[in-house]
């Protein structure tokens, strides 16, 4: 797959993003309004509460893209990280396959080096290997964490297939 058709997937992916962005913002709109609203508890079977937040380490190995697609299924999008604290907590998820290669939300397909989260948070934080990002072999837009024996951030050919870490706001 050619950089070009790797970029408009996804650029199409965040414009599922965003509108689907929108409707949650109406549907929560329209529960306060009926007075449905309820505490929604901790996070269910299989997340993990990290920071007012929910976690959840997907082992099953896929491209950036479709690691977005699959967060966006379960009203979660690709983690996005805010300090080295919670970038350690997140961290301990990979912790038993090792520490493996594995995909969050940060992605720089629409300008070379201008990073942004598909949560659409601010990209702040960052936790860059020396040397990184790189580039290299200008087609490595999107984010993996626990690269190298430091165990920071790399950017990484899209199309690789790696497990990743959902997060959804609680």
């Amino acid at each position: 797959m050619g950089m070009l058709a790797v970029c408009v997937l996804v650029c199409a992916v965040m414009l599922q993003i965003k509108a689907a962005a929108v409707l949650d913002v109406k549907s929560r709109k329209l529960e306060e309004k009926r007075g449905l609203q309820q505490y929604r508890g901790r996070c269910g079977h299989g997340w993990t509460w990290i920071n007012n937040r929910c976690f959840r380490l997907m082992p099953a190995a896929k491209s950036w893209a479709q690691a977005e697609r699959s967060c966006i299924s379960m009203r979660a999008n690709l983690a996005s990280v805010h300090s080295i604290e919670e970038y350690h907590e997140i961290q301990s998820l990979t912790a038993a396959s090792e520490y493996k290669e594995t995909w969050i939300g940060g992605y720089d397909c629409q300008e070379n080096g201008v990073w942004f989260w598909s949560d659409g948070s601010p990209f702040h934080f960052t936790n860059w290997c020396p040397g990184q990002p790189d580039n290299l072999g200008r087609n490595q837009n999107c984010l993996q964490m626990n690269f190298s024996p430091a165990k920071c951030w790399d950017d990484a050919t899209c199309t690789d297939h790696l497990p990743y870490i959902c997060a959804k706001k609680m």
